[in-house]
This record gives structure tokens, C-alpha cells and sequence, in this order.
């Protein structure tokens, strides 16, 4: 399990927004201070501005592609283990898969 460290003046109830109250917690987010929302003392939601959650996506978007080539390169890195001297012989190979 990983651990989750935030600040504790970001931390709010989840039952704050109920009682009218949510608008001084948007205005952390608009102060860019990220919001906490707890559940039963867990956080269970994070309150990022505009601008947290686009850098936040182009990231995401960026291991992703690192991911994808690393992928790439291991494919193409990777030993045959395999040669064939016929059709025939391919087929069957495949044909037992």
C-alpha cells in the first residue's frame, strides 16, 4: 500500500460541502492550494485547479509514451527463438499454439 502524505490544512470533511460551506474550500483550489476531501478520516478526493490537472494530463501522456517505447525497443531487442526452414514448418508451429 502506498502511503499518502498531504498537507493538514488542505484536509476538509467531506460533510463540509454539504452545509453550504464548499465555496471558501474552492477558493484554496482557486489559490492554487490543492483540497483534500476526507470520508471517514480517508481521502478519498483531491480538488486540483485547471491548470494542476493540464500538467497533470501532459505527465500521464508522457509516461505513457515513455512506456510504449520502452515496449517498442524490448520488442524489437528481443531473441528469436524460432527459425523456420519451410512454410510448412511455420504453420505447424503456429498450428500447436
Amino acid at each position: 500500500m502506498t502511503t499518502l502524505t498531504v498537507p493538514v490544512d488542505t484536509l476538509v470533511p467531506i460533510s463540509r460541502f454539504g452545509r453550504g460551506t464548499a465555496s471558501a474550500e474552492f477558493a484554496k483550489v482557486a489559490d492554487n492550494t490543492p483540497v483534500t476531501v476526507l470520508r471517514n478520516n480517508e481521502p478519498v478526493y483531491f480538488i486540483i485547479n485547471e491548470h494542476d490537472y493540464r500538467h497533470f494530463r501532459e505527465l500521464e501522456d508522457e509516461v505513457k509514451e515513455l512506456r510504449n517505447a520502452e515496449a517498442r525497443r524490448q520488442a524489437r531487442d528481443k531473441e528469436h527463438t524460432h527459425s523456420f526452414t519451410s512454410v510448412d514448418e511455420l504453420d505447424g508451429y503456429f498450428d500447436a499454439l
